[in-house]
């Protein structure tokens, strides 16, 4: 059985390459920015899944972070951008 700390870190991989390509590709924006997201959040529930199994090593923690840390760069530049992807996401 593959490990939480694994699924968490394949998902914040996959995460950031969708967000950072939502920029890279202005036509598929709201798409890739909201798998990305959706995408980091999964990692997010594998990553608390890891910790909660007491898992050795700190690469669970990437997906947190990277949430955490995408998020609060998209708000500090972008704010409205973060307004159309949970529109987006609730539609």
């Amino acid at each position: 059985m593959i490990s939480f700390s694994f699924w968490s870190f394949v998902f914040a991989v996959f995460g950031v390459l969708f967000f950072g390509s939502s920029y890279m590709f202005p036509e598929f924006f709201e798409p890739l920015m909201a798998s990305g997201f959706g995408l980091l959040i999964v990692g997010s529930l594998f990553c608390f899944g890891a910790i909660f199994k007491s898992e050795k090593g700190n690469a669970k923690f990437l997906s947190v972070v990277a949430l955490f840390f995408l998020s609060s760069i998209i708000v500090w530049s972008e704010p409205i951008q973060i307004v159309r992807l949970l529109t987006w996401m609730k539609n």
